[in-house]
């Protein structure tokens, strides 16, 4: 009663393909990058560049740090304008 009834299989033979082997040359590897001196190498061969990078730092953060409360100062003003606008229009209908 529960049993499945699969379809009749396809007649489709795969036929094999055969290739004439083809010889492959290896690449010569790739040579190695130069090594480049890291961070602290370059600090110290030159200290105006750890000096640079830590004045831009800063303003980079200090600037970000100037947008987010100027945008705070604007929503604050805005709402305490907009409330105002409601309480005028509030009082204007109770007359």
């Amino acid at each position: 009663m529960f049993k499945p009834k699969y379809p009749a299989p396809d007649t489709y033979v795969p036929t094999a393909h055969t290739h004439a082997p083809v010889s492959v040359e290896q690449p010569a590897p790739p040579a190695p990058a130069p090594a480049r001196p890291g961070l602290v190498d370059i600090a110290r061969s030159n200290p105006t560049v750890a000096v640079t990078g830590a004045v831009v730092t800063g303003v980079v953060l200090t600037s970000m740090l100037l947008a987010v409360a100027i945008t705070g100062l604007a929503l604050s003003i805005s709402g305490v304008v907009l409330l105002v606008l409601v309480r005028m229009l509030r009082q204007e209908f109770r007359r």
